[in-house]
């Protein structure tokens, strides 16, 4: 069953407008800049679909997030590599082991106070709260659940 993805980037007038998966993956990759992003931060709607080809896709997953560029128009790495670290230590005190003893007492408080931490930090340089609006506009963009344009 193949799967696509989509990307919308929300313009300052509030508009979504499609990134072309291939063009936002050659400015992941280094391999093309996209120069009107160049030292932008922007709203970004990333979806995955399912179906087949030729068919109306549907919309199985669509995340709302923040995605910065270089100075040069490409995915900011740095970036893109705190925003991973954040995630792995939110997760710090969720593990499924108790946490490692210290002469005689747990770090667990640290953990959690660590975690929360990167979480806050998370939500706020990474995370796009739409609107409930923006999250009907980003779907009707997408598609109806279930059906839609065919993606070729």
């Amino acid at each position: 069953m193949p799967v696509w993805r989509r990307y919308l980037v929300k313009e300052p007038t509030g508009r979504l407008v499609e990134l072309p998966s291939r063009q936002y993956d050659r400015a992941d990759d280094g391999t093309a800049p996209i120069p009107d992003y160049a030292g932008r931060c922007v709203e970004l709607v990333s979806a995955v679909l399912v179906g087949k080809q030729g068919a109306a896709p549907t919309v199985t997953e669509v995340a709302f997030t923040k995605l910065y560029f270089d100075q040069s128009g490409f995915v900011d790495a740095a970036k893109r590599e705190r925003m991973i670290r954040l995630m792995l230590e939110s997760c710090a005190d969720r593990r499924g082991r108790r946490p490692v003893r210290r002469t005689g007492g747990t770090d667990g408080k640290a953990l959690a106070e660590r975690a929360d931490a990167a979480r806050s930090e998370l939500m706020r340089d990474f995370e796009w709260a739409p609107a409930p609006a923006e999250v009907t506009a980003a779907l009707f963009v997408l598609g109806p659940p279930g059906g839609g344009t065919p993606l070729h």
